[in-house]
Parts: C-alpha cells; structure tokens; sequence
C-alpha cells in the first residue's frame, strides 16, 4: 500500500482482518495534516463504524453534527438525515486527527505501517507488477515484493505516475477553488451551537462555517478559481468578502485565527485508470470530484474497503486478481460517475440560477423535501432522484411564472440540466457494457490524443525487463500492498 490516509488505511485494515500481509508506505508521518475540507455525512460515519475508527475519533472531542443549514438566494432550508445503520449524524474531523486514527487501526489490524518512507519505482515481472522501491527518511533504501501495489497517494499519485496512468482519461474543470482558515470556535466544546454545520451562497461565491475538533472550526470559501489569488495573508480580500456574510461572521463572533489562510485553484475532476496488472489506484489517486460536495474521504473510505475486501480473496491468482480489481474499478464508477456530474452542476460560479432557486423554495418550508437534498449529498439517494423529471418540469413551470426570473435563464438552466442528464445516462450506459468512461477534454491537457482506456496494456505503460537485483529475486515472495499471510517471506532491507 503506498499511502496510509483515508483511502490507503482502510484498504489495509480490511486485507489484514482477512489473513494478508499488508505493508504501508507513506512519505508522511502521523499525525499530520493535508489539504482537505473534512466534512463527512452519515454514510461515512457508518463507514468508520464498520471500521472500529468511530469511537476513537469521536474520543478526540470531535463533535456530533446532525443538523445543516443552507442559504442559497436568501432562503434558509434546515435540514437533518436519513439514518444509516442508525448514525443520524455528520462530522468535520481535522485531517490531522482522522488520518492518525486510520492509521492506528490499520497497526492494530496488523498492517505494518512505514513512515517518512516514499516509492521509488516499481518492479516488473513479465507484464506484471511485483514489487515497489523505496527510500526512507535515512536514506536507506530498498525493494519489497508482492503480488498488489495499491497506489493511495493522492492526486499527484506516484504509483499512477509509475504505472502510466498519471494523466486522466476524463478531466472536467471545476468553477470553483478553495480558500479556507482554522479558527476558534466562540462556543463551548458541548454547545448545541456546534451540532451543526453552516453554509451560505452570496453571489458567485459559498461561505461555510464547519465546526471541528480541538474546539475549533473551519472557515471556507468557495470562490470561482481565478479569484483564488486575490485572497492573501494580509486577509484583506478574505474581510472583505466576509463582511458579505454577516450571518457567517456572526458566527465566527470574533474567534481568532489558528492558522494562514490555505488555497487551491485547480481541483479539476477526473477520472483515471485504475486497475491494472498487479496495480490498482483509490481514492484521489484514481478519482476526484469537485470538493463542493463535500465526498472525497467518503468515497477514499468506502472504496479503500471494497477494494480490500475483493483483493484480499483474489490475491493467490493474477487472472482472478485482475478481473476482482477490473470490476471494483467499474462499480465505483458506476456510483461515483452521477455523484461527479451532480458536483459539476453544483461547481458553476454564476448566482442562483432559475430552477435552483425554485428547489431551495420548495424545500424551505417541506422538511420532508429538505432532508431528500441531505440525503442527495449523503449518497443515501442518487442526485437523480433529487432531479428527476416530474419535479423538473414543475421547477421550470413556476420559474416561467416567476416575473422576477428572465424567461431566457430558465430555458437555459433547463437546456443545460437536460445535456447534463444525457451525459451522464451515456456514461451509465457504457458502465454498464463493462467499459471504462468515454475520455473527454484531452485536448485541455495533452494536445495528443489518449489511447482509449480500454485498449491500455502494461506495453504502453511499463517496461518489461525486471529490474530487482538478483538478490531481492533469490529472496522469494516479498510484501507490499497485500500478500499471502499464510507463509509470508520475511522483508528484504538493502541498504544502498
């Protein structure tokens, strides 16, 4: 496993409840922090329940979230969720304290967790990989075998890099960047004030205040990207668009800064190859959504699971392996493809358009309609359901009766929802044949055409000649991402 954070440890700790030997490199240590907005619906804490990761983090004074508010158009809709094997609530853990406890329940899982230590390069063996090169913070360096290397390192994946699938097949700019601080929280650790999450659209731009741990919250800012780089650490622009949001720096009520302001201006979506022989990618290495929907470490979790779960029965035959790998590939596609159209709609800058603000009324005063918008970021129910047609025709009919609304908008709210909704039944549609997604934009990002991800071989993207030494080789089976536990080699260490 290269990568021990949200997607990589649960991979880990689901192979090694099951009898492999599991090995774990991160050029990280723990705990530490990453770029990341954290917050987590019902779904995923469910997930880390399944786990044994969801007392621990909630000893560490994480707070209990089961209430929501958004503003968008000068509505307020409250809402709460579906329960999921009987979790009703959300969180906003820190990353610096989530990743720490993934991690400690893949040690006590039995996976050997390797700090500080970063790949190198991958081993080939006839078309195949078998094993991974490091370095770790000493210097030393050596090779560990193993029949799958599971690449969890995130968008800018060394594993993917190695196994020619650094470049995404499908890429989808997103409208949106990020500029968030950590600040402290003006109310008490068990406050009701903390049990909930807030969120507000003002123009072009969302506002959010997530309560997290340590008594403490984040403050984000969902501006569209090219405005990224107005925001600076003298937080001029930052006040400036806070006094936007009075009801957002109300709740801040003066809580002071705990850390500089942290951006992104190109969390571009995508979706790359996954799967291969002896190799797999998960979490963002493999696939990402606009952060506007708040799904990331959901999906690192739960497909860092299923991915353990399937390798971890296929791990003794490659044929077998690679289909397992192949359909796991495909099934998370399957789901993720309509939550990545679904983040798309919601990433575009412009105000409120038509047919969202005739959503937002209808949910306003329907608690039942408003906890069907929770359970659409909640993955507890497809987005299309939430858009589905019967509502859309009602939403465009009342946005023509609205004077206020230009009837051009709404038929172009609606064009556009339409095209959406044809793209994505096509790329269901081609999950469904068993093939990869359609490649798309490949002229914004490498000006030659890619090979069709399906026609992809480890000709096109690894050299054949192994490359271990002849003493790494006479050592026999080595671990790495997963391995047979049953009669487990011991690890090879090769100090150069």
């Amino acid at each position: 496993m290269v990568g021990a954070r949200v997607a990589g440890s649960p991979a880990a700790i689901e192979l090694a409840r099951r009898g492999r030997k599991v090995v774990v490199l991160d050029s990280s240590t723990f705990p530490s922090d990453t770029l990341s907005t954290h917050v987590v619906f019902p779904t995923l804490t469910a997930e880390l329940a399944a786990l044994g990761a969801l007392e621990p983090l909630l000893a560490t004074g994480t707070p209990k979230q089961p209430k929501v508010l958004i503003n968008h158009g000068g509505i307020d809709v409250h809402w709460d969720y579906t329960p999921v094997d009987g979790y009703d609530f959300g969180m906003c853990p820190r990353r610096t304290t989530l990743d720490g406890v993934l991690v400690d329940v893949a040690r006590e899982a039995g996976a050997e967790i390797r700090e500080a230590t970063k790949v190198t390069g991958l081993e080939w063996t006839a078309g195949r990989v078998s094993g991974v090169h490091y370095k770790d913070r000493e210097g030393n360096t050596g090779t560990i075998g193993c029949k799958l290397v599971i690449g969890a390192d995130g968008r800018r994946s060394t594993v993917a890099s190695l196994v020619g699938s650094a470049v995404p097949y499908r890429r989808d700019e997103n409208g949106r960047g990020l500029v968030f601080m950590y600040v402290d929280d003006p109310y008490p650790a068990d406050s009701e004030e903390r049990s909930q999450l807030f969120q507000w659209r003002v123009g072009d731009t969302l506002g959010m205040y997530f309560p997290t741990c340590d008594n403490g919250a984040v403050v984000l800012f969902m501006p569209p990207r090219e405005q990224v780089n107005w925001f600076g650490q003298d937080l001029v622009h930052w006040n400036e668009r806070l006094n936007q949001y009075p009801m957002l720096k109300e709740r801040i009520a003066g809580g002071a800064p705990r850390t500089k302001l942290r951006k992104a201006s190109d969390p571009f979506s995508y979706f790359r190859k996954s799967s291969g022989p002896g190799w797999a990618l998960v979490g963002d290495a493999g696939h990402f959504k606009d952060p506007v929907i708040a799904q990331g470490i959901r999906d690192g979790v739960h497909y860092g699971r299923k991915l353990g779960q399937a390798a971890a029965a296929a791990l003794d035959d490659p044929t077998w392996l690679d289909r397992a790998l192949f359909d796991w590939e495909l099934d998370r596609d399957r789901e993720c493809v309509i939550s990545y159209h679904f983040a798309l709609r919601l990433s575009k800058t412009h105000p409120v358009s038509p047919v969202e603000l005739e959503i937002w009324k209808a949910s306003e005063h329907d608690p039942q309609r408003a906890r069907r918008l929770a359970d659409a970021f909640g993955r507890t129910l497809s987005p299309e359901k939430l858009l589905n047609y019967p509502d859309l025709i009602t939403w465009t009919a009342r946005g023509f009766l609205d004077r206020r609304q230009s009837n051009r908008d709404v038929l172009g709210d609606v064009t556009r929802e339409l095209s959406t909704k044809a793209r994505l039944y096509r790329d269901l549609a081609r999950i469904s044949r068993g093939k990869r997604l359609v490649p798309r934009n490949w002229e914004a990002w490498g000006g030659t055409k890619p090979i069709p991800p399906e026609k992809l071989t480890a000709d096109h993207v690894a050299p054949r000649q192994p490359q271990r030494s002849d003493l790494a080789r006479d050592e026999g089976e080595l671990v790495r991402a997963s391995a047979n536990g049953v009669h487990p080699a011991p690890t090879l260490e090769q100090a150069s």
